[in-house]
């Protein structure tokens, strides 16, 4: 049976697999369809954690798995209703940096969730939920070198969250990316999305 998940690794820097984010997937479509972001989540949350398919063992071989939270679900705190120690909560870059959206996050942490921000890009609005951040993913289509190099230089030493080199699609970007620091790494130029199929599960 086919879900509607596809996996992505993400790589520490001696390429080694430590986690998935897991990206929704329609049908036989292999790109995200058009649908609100808070039916995809609910979709790869309820095939994440089915019990009757395997689960998280049968999707990320039980690591951790990056999933991407739009605002309204993180206002409601779905993830809540998940154990923390498998899911990596992934605050998506079109979300409002409001207080109740801060005042969500913080009630996240203090439950034993991990913080991902999703293509972060720095604003007087976002910077100062840095401090909330596990994971810090920049996006390596969106910005410059230069300009990624300028945020790792000034704020990296500044907080204690790990910085994800995402859509390395280029040997060059990701050698980059490894000189700046980065600590983990995601993209076509080291693994494609694969569909997860939940046929035969013990």
């Amino acid at each position: 049976m086919r879900s509607n998940i596809a996996r992505q690794a993400i790589y520490n820097s001696e390429q080694k697999v430590i986690a998935y984010e897991l990206l929704f997937r329609e049908g036989y479509c292999d790109s995200f369809p058009c649908i609100e972001s808070d039916i995809a989540t609910d979709s790869v949350l309820n095939d994440l954690f089915c019990e009757t398919t395997g689960g998280v063992r049968r999707v990320s071989d039980g690591l951790p798995c990056f999933v991407n939270f739009c605002y309204d679900s993180l206002i409601q705190g779905k993830a809540l209703n998940y154990p923390a120690q498998e899911l990596v909560i992934e605050v998506l870059e079109d979300c409002v940096a409001d207080a109740e959206l801060y005042k969500a996050l913080e009630d996240l942490k203090s439950h034993g969730y991990q913080i991902a921000f999703d293509d972060f890009i720095p604003s007087s609005d976002w910077l100062p939920f840095l401090r909330l951040a596990d994971y810090v993913k920049i996006d390596f289509r969106a910005q410059t070198l230069t300009q990624i190099s300028q945020f790792v230089s000034k704020y990296r030493k500044r907080f204690d969250f790990k910085l994800l080199a995402e859509k390395i699609e280029t040997d060059e970007e990701y050698h980059a990316a490894l000189e700046m620091g980065f600590d983990l790494f995601q993209g076509y130029q080291l693994s494609k999305p694969e569909r997860i199929f939940f046929s035969n599960v013990a």
